[in-house]
């Protein structure tokens, strides 16, 4: 084979290359057309709709809008005002009353509210108890008043009342008398002495009462007497009760007869528990205090 042959060989061969590579060029292009051409077809068919949705949404929003239905109110009907009526001239103004009307002025003011009798008719008159009572018996309404209460009366330790005699006067404890009034020889000093009050025999914390009523005048301790309070009655008697444990009452303060004033004991000078009872006048002068409970 010659140079020339083989040149001729080479170009054949290198425009068969060049013819393959043209062929597949060409079919890349026109698949890059037809994807192009999709693509717009594509893009078209979903730009129209919406491009349609925006025109009607804008076309809905610049419409005018309808005027919105009048509504009904209704009548309102005016409303009627009292009139106050105005007041009569007091030379008008006068008062009928039947012939024979025995109600007062005073009846007219204490009668019960609303009682008041119309114009030109006598007031009611104000009811008295027996009223009440027949009205009761008429409407079967019992009313009930209940009685006062009596004042209980004194009573000893025992719960026993007190006895009372005809003066008022009770006993300031329910004891038995141990020793009386008058002359003795003293159990603690050995020598005669007045014993100048009734000795109770009671056991110490028994409550001890006044005998009368009366305004406390001392509450005190003596070194004989030992406690001891004392109460006025009036009329020049002073009643004392000595030899206390402990007091019931304070200076100044007012009793009844039987309310306790203090408690049986043994201060001072004693030889156990008792209550020595005593009566004096404002002077301070000593009497037999039994005079008083007899």
């Amino acid at each position: 084979m010659t140079v020339a042959n083989h040149r001729a060989d080479g170009r054949a061969l290198m425009s068969a290359r060049s013819g393959a590579g043209t062929h597949r060029d060409s079919a890349v292009r026109t698949g890059v057309v037809k994807a192009g051409v999709l693509g717009a077809l594509a893009t078209a068919t979903i730009a129209a709709p919406l491009a349609a949705m925006a025109a009607d949404v804008e076309d809905a929003a610049t419409a005018p809008q309808p005027a919105p239905a009048p509504v009904a109110e209704a009548p309102v009907e005016p409303v009627a005002l009292p009139v106050a009526e105005a007041p009569l001239p007091a030379s008008e103004v006068t008062e009928v009353r039947a012939e024979g009307d025995a109600a007062s002025r005073d009846q007219e003011r204490t009668s019960p509210a609303g009682a008041e009798a119309p114009k030109g008719e006598p007031a009611a008159p104000v009811e008295d108890e027996s009223d009440v009572a027949e009205s009761a018996a008429t409407t079967g309404i019992k009313v009930s008043v209940p009685e006062p209460e009596p004042e209980p009366a004194a009573i000893d330790e025992s719960g026993q009342p007190l006895p009372q005699n005809s003066g008022g006067y009770v006993r300031p404890v329910g004891g038995p008398i141990t020793s009386s009034y008058g002359y003795r020889t003293h159990p603690v000093l050995g020598y005669s002495k007045l014993h100048d009050g009734v000795d109770f025999g009671a056991s110490c914390g028994t409550p001890v009462h006044s005998v009368q009523s009366g305004t406390v005048i001392a509450v005190e301790y003596n070194g004989a007497s030992g406690k001891r309070v004392k109460v006025d009655h009036g009329n020049g008697v002073v009643t004392g009760y000595y030899h206390l444990q402990s007091y019931g009452t304070s200076v100044g303060a007012t009793v009844e007869a039987g309310e306790v004033v203090g408690y049986v004991g043994s201060t001072g000078r004693s030889t156990g528990c008792h209550l020595h009872f005593a009566k004096m006048d404002e002077a301070g002068n000593y009497s037999n205090p039994m005079s008083l409970l007899r």
